[in-house]
């Protein structure tokens, strides 16, 4: 296995488990993977170039751990992107701002992604989300801001990342704000209920995922589709299940999950990892799911 800037952490502790002795040693932050949750949570979502940024530190210099670990490493010829963290805009102090500290919940040992998620979904266009997190949240930061958020951040005295996040919502046009037509975000919903929240959830769906592609795709792989079954495991299980098992998929297979729902938290990290999806509703709270990695992407 040869290990580059690109790769995840979860396949470098896939290869070598005890290497997260080694990456725990690296620098202190990565301490935190050592709790069996945060591994699972945070290892597939985090590359060696994402490690690197959170610890503060080079590139080549992770890598270089890495090779001494016994890993056939490839250095990074690439340009740090590091860039001045943003200056928190004066009119936030004109907004509403929610507040989520989920150091507390990492202490725990906890995944932090579910609570974030749950919060961010209420968030309306004129309220500020703030993440308090002793480290950068960049899976965060990469999956809000594909959900139409954008972002600043600064520090703290201690030393502690403030990440603020905004709906970068669409203004309608002059017709659609004269008769009060409201354009909706991609990601942004104000639920009422959980039942109006899952029938937007739904209405989503139907727009991101070709439906129509399910019977093909399944024929195309028969014979070679691994099964799961995430209907009943408790948030956030379900998408770290299903990443742990695409780890784990051979080559020119393709997973076929069994669901509720097209899992919407899920799709950006699919695409991050050049995977495809294609579904069918079976009943009400039952989906076919079949992930498969997009041949163009490698």
């Amino acid at each position: 296995m040869i290990v580059d800037a690109h790769t995840k952490i979860s396949k470098i502790l896939k290869e070598k488990p005890e290497a997260i002795q080694v990456i725990a040693g690296i620098n202190p932050m990565f301490k935190k993977l050592e709790n069996p949750i945060l591994r699972r949570s945070l290892a597939t979502r985090v590359s060696v170039k994402d490690a690197a940024k959170i610890g503060k530190m080079d590139v080549n210099d992770f890598l270089k751990a890495l090779e001494k670990a016994g890993f056939e490493v490839k250095y990074s010829t690439e340009q740090s992107d590091e860039k001045n963290l943003k200056i928190l805009p004066p009119d936030f102090s004109n907004r509403e701002i929610v507040t989520l500290d989920v150091r507390p919940i990492i202490t725990e040992g906890k995944d932090p992604f579910g609570y974030i998620n749950k919060v961010a979904k209420k968030i309306k266009p004129e309220q500020i989300l703030l993440i308090i997190n002793d480290f950068e949240p960049i899976p965060l930061i990469d999956f809000l801001i594909s959900k139409n958020f954008i972002h600043w951040m600064k520090q703290d005295e201690e030393g502690n990342y403030l990440t603020y996040f905004k709906l970068n919502c669409k203004k309608g046009n002059f017709f659609q704000r004269l008769f009060g037509k409201k354009i909706p975000c991609k990601y942004h919903s104000i639920e009422k209920n959980d039942n109006a929240a899952d029938t937007t959830e739904k209405s989503t769906e139907e727009s991101e995922v070709d439906r129509e592609n399910f019977d093909k795709i399944k024929q195309e792989f028969n014979g070679k589709l691994v099964e799961i079954d995430v209907r009943n495991l408790e948030m956030p299980l379900p998408m770290k299940t299903i990443l742990e098992k695409l780890e784990e998929l051979p080559d020119g297979y393709a997973l076929f999950v069994h669901h509720k729902r097209i899992p919407q938290f899920l799709l950006p990290e699919l695409e991050k990892r050049h995977y495809q999806i294609t579904a069918k509703t079976v009943e009400p709270d039952y989906t076919f799911l079949i992930i498969y990695k997009d041949q163009n992407n490698g």
